[in-house]
């Protein structure tokens, strides 16, 4: 064989290997990205079970048993009138104005916000900071969800007994909040019936609950009731990753 011969078939030969590589990068990276979307897929599909629609109507008893009916069962849902448009406060200066925290019961951390129902924060970072992990830890009530999320108790004050709305929401922002009664159903919002929660001897009585975000930010809880409305600001930091 000339040398012009061996040059070219050396060169066929190069070309069918380079085209062979390319052939088998392009389905080794279908084949991964095939993997990646299926996964990502099945995932989301999961989450979506342990969160629940928005929109969706919901009632005290979804609320307080994770969808499953209560016993003895909480009958109907806050009244239509509690549900008021978003009055939300402004960022200053771009900061998050989360107010002072105070003590306004015996026997109970400090609670943010006017009242007469009042959030306690789990004092990890200090007033008005609410740390969570995220992702979330894989032993965690919100795992299955995709939300990381902080434990929050709420204390109603002996001078209110009527039904409570609880809604969450980022200022200057959008990402979303959604709460869990310590089961692992998120929930897009709270609702407390008319004399429920842990009553106390000396008329408080609480709601042990959960705040799931996913990012950190400043937020704000909207509390309604049938004679109020006002919101309460806080800020939400990431302290590990799971």
């Amino acid at each position: 064989m000339s040398s012009r011969a061996r040059s070219l078939a050396y060169g066929k030969a190069q070309v069918l290997a380079g085209l062979a590589a390319v052939c088998l990068l392009l389905a080794v990276g279908c084949t991964t990205a095939t993997q990646h979307a299926a996964a990502r897929s099945a995932r989301n599909q999961t989450q979506s079970l342990y969160v629940w629609p928005r929109g969706k109507p919901v009632t005290y008893n979804d609320i307080m048993c994770g969808g499953a009916v209560c016993s003895p069962p909480f009958a109907g849902a806050v009244p239509p009138a509690l549900r008021r448009p978003l009055h939300l406060p402004a960022l200053v200066n771009g900061q998050c104005p989360v107010p002072p925290a105070r003590l306004v019961a015996p026997g109970y951390a400090a609670a943010e916000g006017p009242g007469p129902i009042y959030p306690i924060i789990a004092p990890i970072r200090g007033p008005g900071i609410l740390a969570f992990s995220y992702p979330p830890p894989l032993d965690s009530i919100t795992a299955a969800s995709g939300f990381g999320g902080q434990k929050v108790f709420w204390l109603g004050a002996p001078s209110y007994r009527g039904p409570v709305l609880i809604r969450g929401v980022e200022l200057g922002g959008d990402h979303p909040v959604g709460f869990d009664m310590g089961t692992q159903i998120v929930f897009p919002e709270l609702q407390f019936p008319p004399a429920g929660g842990s009553p106390n001897p000396d008329g408080w009585r609480g709601w042990p609950s959960g705040t799931a975000l996913k990012a950190p930010g400043c937020y704000a809880w909207q509390i309604d009731g049938t004679n109020f409305s006002y919101t309460v600001v806080f800020k939400a930091v990431v302290t590990s990753a799971a």
